[in-house]
């Protein structure tokens, strides 16, 4: 195994308070690793630990076996992240982009025009001259991930990226950070508190409970699997972009949000569902599906 990212014994305290206790983990290079736990318990303090904003109370981080990496520029700069992002409201995406890149040394500065307006098109933005300022918070959020970007990274650290974005938008991103460990081999540590966001793209968890650090596998399939009579071309071509499509069946994550979308289309092209299996033994999510179910048999 290749190590890019090993954590030792690390501790966080603020003040008398301990957030974070003897935390222990590595992450192998190329892998695409899940962060969770519960709001508030420290996932966006170690991810600030990593990149150096925010001081250790104890123990050893080492990148690409480096532990003193946060404080060499050209270490760093092999390291993008989503997180907290502040962007120069008055000035247009474009030129945010060509901002941040003054600040790394490493950039490599010939084809900027070109590199700049290919992020923009994959985050769904345009190089127009509209400011940031009038950007919804999704917007917002896409340019971030286009920032994070924008140095060719060898780690990525995603701290919540789905925020405002739709169920296409997470779709989008989804394939992307799958296309980025693929074709370039990015390592990827990527949180959310919303696990079946995460869940189909990671191979494995780093679970924060209570003050210190559990690794996990797979944490179930949690799928919600839609049959229908028969195929429907229009119906397919609407759902690619939100869904995978398997031998005549919609797989889904379980997001009730999505699943109402999802029925919303299969309605709306006159479809009718053969079977719906719910991969879960949550009682709860369960009937959250068949009430989702009922309610829009109801309006047709």
């Amino acid at each position: 195994m290749n190590t890019i990212l090993r954590v030792c014994h690390l501790n966080k305290s603020f003040g008398k308070q301990e957030v974070l206790t003897n935390l222990n983990f590595e992450i192998q290079r190329g892998d695409i690793v899940g962060l969770i736990g519960k709001n508030g318990c420290g996932k966006t303090t170690l991810m600030k630990m990593i990149l150096g904003l925010t001081p250790r109370t104890k123990g050893k981080i080492q990148f690409k076996g480096d532990s003193e990496y946060n404080t060499k520029r050209n270490s760093l700069n092999k390291i993008g992240f989503l997180l907290d992002c502040k962007l120069f409201e008055d000035f247009s995406a474009y030129d945010n982009l060509k901002l941040f890149s003054m600040y790394s040394s490493s950039f490599d500065k010939s084809g900027l025009d070109k590199r700049i307006n290919k992020l923009l098109k994959f985050v769904g933005l345009d190089s127009s001259k509209k400011l940031v300022k009038s950007y919804s918070f999704g917007m917002k959020q896409r340019l971030g991930l286009a920032l994070a970007l924008l140095d060719d990274p060898e780690f990525l650290i995603l701290d919540e990226p789905f925020v405002g974005l739709d169920p296409a938008g997470v779709r989008v991103l989804l394939d992307y950070i799958v296309k980025l460990r693929r074709e370039k081999g990015v390592t990827i540590l990527i949180s959310s508190h919303q696990l079946h966001e995460i869940e189909e793209i990671c191979d494995y968890f780093l679970f924060i409970n209570g003050k210190s650090i559990e690794t996990h596998t797979k944490l179930g399939k949690n799928k919600i699997i839609i049959t229908l009579e028969y195929a429907v071309p229009e119906l397919e071509q609407s759902l690619s972009k939100l869904v995978t499509l398997k031998e005549g069946q919609i797989i889904l994550p379980h997001d009730m949000m999505l699943l109402n979308s999802i029925l919303k289309l299969i309605y709306k092209y006159n479809c009718e569902i053969k079977e719906i299996t719910v991969s879960d033994s949550i009682e709860e999510l369960f009937r959250g599906v068949k009430n989702a179910i009922n309610r829009f048999s109801r309006t047709i």
